[in-house]
């Protein structure tokens, strides 16, 4: 069954591609061919994963994507928090690794538990930048088959036209902005399956288990990622009230199996997410607004330039806040294109849904006020409608454009399923220049601009061999602390990552790059105010001068190093060595190499 089927379009549509017969010369069934050809489009999918992430394949542990803003080391490191408390049997929503002495609320986070789980075995025997790296891969080839397998089975459309709308789903330059370390905005591989199952309870015989599948989905794309989530539960509810307008005489049958289904999953997903759901809007370290941090906006310039990541960006200028939120980018003649699509299948009441709820998704994403190149226009945007609604108020909002990525995928997808069907019509009588050779031309024009490039990558710093050697053990006692230099910031440096992953989060880290609470009004932040000791370090290897300490000072930072459980100041590379040890050594003693790395042993001074 069709996921929309209602008008006579869609039902034609349904007809462009006959269920394929058993081939009689070979004896193989067009079942396992259909199979077959599904496998390799899978293939072809998770190759164009790999070729996006080349540079990083190259060297999974040596190598960082380089327009990740510390979002790489954040999603590896969620990986292996998430992995230690499995393993070791510790709440996973809750984790004292990072901000010794405080904690982080993982469900307040991205921690992506649910990718986690089924990559725990790549994790314990090859590391969390394998994790990563198979996770964001998988993350791009699954969507697109997601949205090919629903285009083509449900909807009926030509697998050629299916498979360029899984791909555009997929691999629009919007989505690969994100492919700069966002694991839980790329892992959309749900997404189709949810949508297909959410719009088969208005039609479906078997509303129970419909509905017990949609649930059990919606409680795992929770853990995969609640924007994402939210954001397809917003475009469900546009779609199916734009969609079934015109068909409101009609709604009566189709009320008691969308009730029964949803009320199944509901039943199933709720139970599911609610201590995970009370974690994060009631447990320890839960904020209640992300404030300004949820401001992620498009300027309305950027829905008609070329991302950077496209090969039609020939200059490599960034037009957008920066490389991994480049959430318009669809350029002049795709837009055209849809445009000219939309008014010729505008009586194609799929057709004519997606663009409507498409074009919501680029108003939205223009947020309360809409700019043009970084400077105000004075009109506001549809969305300041909505900027004081609970949740609402915490959505970064410039991907919305996510909506409008799947609504220009389903537009080309029908669009290719017409033409190819009209010409097969034609067949060899037609004269002329054949249509499909027009319509290549025009999905050209269109389309090859946005062709993506390998996303670059970077060398990352080796983890030192104090570590990989396991010579911390000798002054660190496990869930004891390290204070890393360069110290742990989210604007900052984030490699000392490296250090607890390499091992096996045995111990803790203070202070960090995490979404926690700060100031009365429970406000979330990425990067907790420095403490004492942290303000130091950062002083001094910022600065690169030497910091006489005053009394208050050293008090307050042996306070903070006791609090913290600390064992040992550890420096790596830094050029500011002279000027710490100049600071340092009058409060904590003279600090010593060991291995590759300085040391400060505080145990003495912390365990008092």
């Amino acid at each position: 069954m069709s996921v929309v089927d209602a008008d006579q379009t869609a039902s034609e549509r349904a007809t462009a591609e006959e269920p394929e017969t058993p081939d009689l010369t070979s004896g193989e069934p067009s079942r396992f061919r259909s199979m077959r050809a599904d496998l390799l489009i899978l293939a072809g999918f998770v190759a164009a994963g790999i070729y996006l992430f080349s540079h990083v394949w190259l060297g999974p542990g040596s190598r960082i994507l380089a327009h990740s803003y510390n979002d790489h080391y954040q999603f590896e490191w969620f990986l292996a928090v998430d992995t230690y408390n499995i393993t070791h049997l510790h709440n996973p929503f809750f984790t004292d690794l990072q901000n010794a002495s405080i904690g982080v609320n993982l469900m307040g986070n991205a921690s992506v538990l649910g990718l986690a789980l089924p990559l725990l075995p790549i994790t314990l025997l090859f590391g969390p930048s394998a994790s990563f790296l198979t996770a964001v891969t998988l993350g791009f080839a699954l969507t697109a088959f997601g949205w090919y397998w629903v285009l083509h089975r449900d909807l009926r459309l030509h697998r050629a036209a299916a498979v360029l709308g899984g791909a555009f789903a997929a691999f629009a330059p919007t989505i690969i902005s994100h492919g700069n370390a966002h694991l839980n905005l790329v892992s959309m591989f749900l997404v189709p399956w949810i949508v297909r199952y959410a719009l088969r309870l208005f039609r479906t015989a078997r509303p129970v288990r419909d509905g017990l599948i949609l649930g059990l989905m919606i409680a795992y794309q929770a853990l995969i990622g609640e924007e994402i989530l939210l954001m397809t539960a917003i475009a469900l509810g546009v779609f199916v009230i734009v969609y079934a307008f015109p068909l409101l005489p009609d709604l009566r049958a189709m009320v008691r199996p969308f009730l029964t289904g949803l009320g199944v999953a509901v039943a199933v997903s709720l139970p599911l997410l609610a201590y995970p759901l009370w974690m994060q809007f009631a447990g320890p370290r839960h904020y209640d607004s992300l404030g300004g941090l949820a401001y992620v906006t498009n300027d309305l310039n950027t829905f008609f330039e070329f991302s950077t990541t496209s090969v039609g960006n020939l200059s490599g200028t960034l037009t957008s806040t920066n490389y991994a939120e480049e959430n318009g980018y669809f350029g002049w003649a795709l837009l055209i294109l849809a445009a000219g699509l939309t008014l010729w299948l505008w009586r194609d009441r799929l057709v004519r849904t997606v663009a409507i709820l498409g074009a919501v998704g680029l108003a939205f994403s223009l947020g309360p006020n809409v700019n043009w190149h970084f400077k105000s226009t004075g009109l506001p945007g549809p969305w300041k409608l909505f900027v004081k609604f609970p949740v609402l108020d915490s959505m970064n909002v410039g991907r919305f454009t996510f909506l409008t990525v799947v609504a220009l995928a389903v537009i080309l997808a029908v669009a290719t399923d017409r033409i190819l069907k009209a010409a097969a019509d034609a067949g060899v009588k037609s004269s002329g220049v054949p249509l499909r050779l027009v319509w290549a031309a025009a999905l050209a024009a269109a389309l090859v601009p946005l062709l993506p490039l390998p996303l670059p990558a970077t060398g990352r710093p080796p983890v030192p061999k104090f570590f990989t050697s396991g010579a911390y053990k000798q002054y660190v006692a496990e869930n004891h602390t390290v204070v890393p230099v360069p110290a742990l910031r989210a604007t900052g440096d984030m490699t000392a990552l490296t250090w607890q992953m390499a091992a096996d989060m045995s111990f803790r880290m203070p202070e960090g790059y995490f979404m926690g609470p700060i100031g009365p009004d429970n406000v979330a932040t990425n990067e907790p105010p420095p403490g004492p000791v942290t303000s130091v370090l950062l002083d001094v290897t910022h600065s690169g001068k030497a910091v006489t300490l005053t009394p208050a000072q050293q008090t307050e930072m042996l306070a903070q190093l006791r609090t913290w459980k600390a064992d040992a100041i550890v420096v790596y590379r830094t050029e500011a060595l002279p000027q710490l040890r100049e600071t340092l050594d009058p409060l904590l003693g003279a600090g010593r190499q060991v291995e590759d790395v300085w040391l400060w042993d505080v145990r003495s001074l912390t365990r008092g």
